[in-house]
């Protein structure tokens, strides 16, 4: 008999370092004195996504109302059973119900706007399309997700800003980006014209860190939501970070919807 345990990406369990997710009441961003790591013969790490979609799965397929953690634990069966032998006995604890996500994980909305998407059955335009068309039309070797960290400093800010030919890019925590960064990451933002102002009235110099000097961090849409939703948020800030299955993607500027836009009337 075999103990597996199934943990979202990110946590400490399956060997992650504590970094943020979504699904809760499961795993951990440090290691209890109470855990045992000698229960478990082998923790399997789930990602949010699969996680999510397996539990809207078990309510539409099976009638199972359950949390995002059952989710998680029946994608990692599922992975057990795919390399176990066709007599084995695989016993899954599913531990939660679902009534307190009803506006979470159930909710399409609450879906669409961390960029979680099952088959897409709308014709309607998204986020996502935008995104997708800017980073077609992108040069190659610039990153989907430029973006900096605090103790960076303002000249290498600058340096970063005309390299990539952007007005603005988010600041993330200290070791975020490697390989992706997680939504609770995104700590603040730079911006072109806030750096401006403060070189030239000598308020900022370019040793500074930027922590000194960032901007609130971008808003965020999701990847599934309508661009109207978008053009709003767009209406108050000149960028917005789009999430991708929960972690964010890419930024999309307000020349970024007017290029869409305009293509889309040829």
């Amino acid at each position: 008999m075999q103990v597996i345990g199934a943990d979202p990406e990110g946590s400490v369990y399956s060997g992650g370092s504590g970094r943020p997710y979504l699904t809760e009441g499961v795993g951990e961003d440090i290691w209890p004195d109470t855990y045992d790591r000698e229960i478990c013969d082998r923790v399997i790490a789930v990602s949010d996504k699969d996680s999510f979609v397996m539990t809207r799965r078990l309510a539409r397929e099976e009638a199972l109302l359950v949390g995002g953690s059952c989710g998680m634990a029946v994608v990692a069966a599922l992975r057990v059973a795919a390399e176990a032998a066709d007599d084995a006995v695989i016993v899954v604890l599913l531990p939660d119900g679902g009534r307190g996500y009803l506006s979470k994980i159930f909710s399409d909305e609450w879906m669409h706007q961390h960029g979680f998407s099952e088959d897409r059955t709308t014709t309607e335009t998204t986020v996502g399309d935008v995104l997708a068309q800017k980073a077609d039309a992108e040069s190659e070797g610039i990153p989907n997700f430029v973006h900096m960290h605090p103790t960076e400093t303002v000249g290498e800010a600058v340096k970063v800003l005309r390299e990539f030919g952007v007005s603005q890019m988010p600041v993330v925590s200290p070791g975020a980006g490697h390989p992706d960064v997680m939504a609770g990451e995104v700590v603040g933002a730079v911006e072109e014209r806030v750096l401006l102002h403060a070189l030239y009235a000598d308020q900022a110099g370019s040793d500074d860190p930027l922590e000194k000097h960032m901007s609130p961090a971008l808003p965020v849409v999701g990847s599934g939501e309508p661009v109207a939703r978008m053009v709003s948020v767009l209406e108050k800030r000149d960028a917005v970070v789009v999430l991708v299955d929960g972690k964010p993607s890419g930024i999309v500027t307000r020349q970024d919807v007017l290029a869409f836009l305009a293509d889309r009337q040829d």
